[in-house]
């Protein structure tokens, strides 16, 4: 499972009742300037139709005011969102074996379902959705001052511990009659000291760079085929 997908799942944890580019938040999320973090997770799948042993993935989440990063554990994949000073999301996905970027630009992303929200993104959880859950208690994870929310959405049964302070959750529960999808946050530290970094901006640029609209005119690019052919894509030279 790439870490796309690892995104999808957390930032789709509360999808239904929220749409990520149709928020209209309290301002304790947007006006607060965000920790700089840097944050290991670990994401479990159990599905209730396969066997018991559920899909373990662990992954990387740094932030700062205008740069979310993420990493699959091995180091293969990732992704890097940029904000830039008009405020719009530079976004792209990173296959760093291949020292490649393809870049999604703004007025492409809605075609590709793609609408990216700020806060949500670097909090992985919108203050509305929050809002949505219950307050239960004050609590503590991983030695931090937190919160455990709980709720149900739809058929959507949700539980969260959220950090106060960093504004991150600690750990999010989902079950559905499909199965259940838990994320659980098991390292944080300043980003300033940090044992694993982000890849600098700078070593990015100096990445090969596609534009994902030019996917259909590079079909025999060896890079484009393989990305296709791991996405489900074929086609027929």
């Amino acid at each position: 499972m790439k870490i796309s997908i690892f995104l999808k799942l957390v930032i789709g944890l509360i999808l239904v009742s929220f749409a990520v580019s149709g928020f209209s938040d309290s301002t304790s999320n947007s006006v607060q300037q965000p920790t700089e973090v840097a944050c290991r997770y670990v994401t479990k799948v159990f599905l209730h139709n396969k066997a018991k042993v559920p899909a373990i993935n662990a992954w990387y989440f740094w932030r700062t005011s205008n740069m979310i990063q993420t990493q699959d554990e091995n180091g293969d994949h990732g992704e890097i969102w940029l904000r830039t000073i008009n405020d719009t999301i530079q976004y792209r996905k990173l296959y760093h074996a291949d020292k490649t970027a393809v870049e999604y630009m703004p007025a492409d992303m809605p075609t590709n379902n793609m609408n990216f929200n700020w806060d949500k993104l670097s909090n992985m959880l919108s203050q509305s959705e929050l809002d949505a859950l219950k307050w239960v208690k004050k609590t503590h994870a991983m030695n931090r001052n937190a919160e455990m929310y709980k709720g149900k959405i739809g058929k959507q049964a949700i539980e969260v511990v959220w950090l106060t302070d960093e504004k991150l959750p600690a750990s999010i529960i989902k079950k559905d009659k499909v199965g259940t999808v838990e994320l659980h946050l098991v390292e944080i530290e300043a980003l300033s000291v940090a044992r694993k970094k982000p890849l600098d901006v700078e070593e990015i640029a100096n990445y090969r760079h596609i534009d994902a609209t030019d996917f259909g005119d590079m079909e025999n690019d060896p890079f484009v085929k393989k990305v296709m052919a791991a996405n489900g894509h074929h086609h027929n030279n």
